[in-house]
Formats: structure tokens, sequence, C-alpha cells
């Protein structure tokens, strides 16, 4: 029996989550994850200053197939500490993921060039024999740069988020 494809074709996603501030709201979002089987890859948070009433976004990137994350739009809007809930395809190009890379060379413009853009590349510090540089485009861009950079042993360490608006 053949499965459809949209139950058996997994990919990345990524939500942001406008959530009321109290306690227990990032929480109760990864419980909803955890109840479904749907592992969380990466989750970036940030609040509003305390001086007003508003609350804070979460942005958390999963991989799963398209029903299973129908299943999760579901379940996480109806969560009472969620505002709203946006969803994206991971390669959206409304989507800018960042990094942090420790590399152990200075990077070259062709290190950096995407397929259809060029990444915003930064240094930021440079050592006797480490170059630390923030590197930013759209996730599906970055990736293409980042996965081949750290087969080659040239990335020693990284930190990244996602961002979108």
């Amino acid at each position: 029996m053949k499965k459809d494809n949209k139950q058996s074709e997994k990919c990345h996603w990524v939500f942001r989550a406008h959530l009321v501030d109290r306690v227990g709201a990032l929480t109760s979002i990864a419980s909803a994850f955890s109840n479904e089987g749907v592992s969380i890859d990466t989750i970036v948070g940030h609040g509003i200053e305390e001086e007003t009433s508003t609350g804070g976004s979460v942005i958390l990137t999963f991989y799963c197939a398209e029903d299973e994350k129908d299943i999760m739009v579901r379940k996480v809007k109806r969560l009472s500490k969620v505002l709203s809930l946006e969803e994206r395809p991971y390669d959206s190009f409304a989507l800018r993921k960042s990094a942090i890379v420790l590399s152990t060379r200075k990077l070259i413009p062709r290190d950096v060039a995407g397929e259809e853009t060029f990444l915003t590349t930064e240094l930021i510090r440079r050592t006797e024999d480490n170059w630390t540089y923030m590197l930013a485009g759209s996730p599906k861009e970055l990736d293409r740069i980042l996965i081949p950079l750290a087969e080659e042993g040239v990335i020693k360490d990284i930190v990244y988020s996602i961002i979108g608006l």
C-alpha cells in the first residue's frame, strides 16, 4: 500500500509563537511536542521589557512529516499561553539563520557564496590559530555553506539560531 507523500515525506519546519509572559509558556510548548513524539531541533526565545504587558516570542525548528506538523499547529495554537503562531518551511526565504563560527582558517569569498545569494559575513575576532565569524543568510543557503566546511574540518565550533518575521 502506497503512503500519501504528505504523510511520509519528512522535512524541516519553523514555528514562531508569540507568548504571554507567564511561567511555563516554553514548557507547555515543549510538552506538546514531546506528547506527539516530535523532537525540537533548535529553540530561541526572547521576552519583552518588563514595563510592557506584552509577552515574547519563541522560534523553534523541528523535523517531521507535514501531517505531523499540522497536528503540532493545532496543539500549539490551543495552548493558553500562546497568543499566535506562524509556521514556515525551513527553506523559506522569509527566514534568516545566523551562526557564530569558530574556524581553523580565514574564510574566503567562495566559502560564503551561496547558490542564490552571498551570505552576510563578519569577522568578529582573530587569534593566532582561530577565526571567529558571524554568518547570516537564509537557512537553506547557510546550511549549504556550513555543512561542507564542517565536513572539511574548517569549522571547530558553531552556535546558530533562526529568526523570522
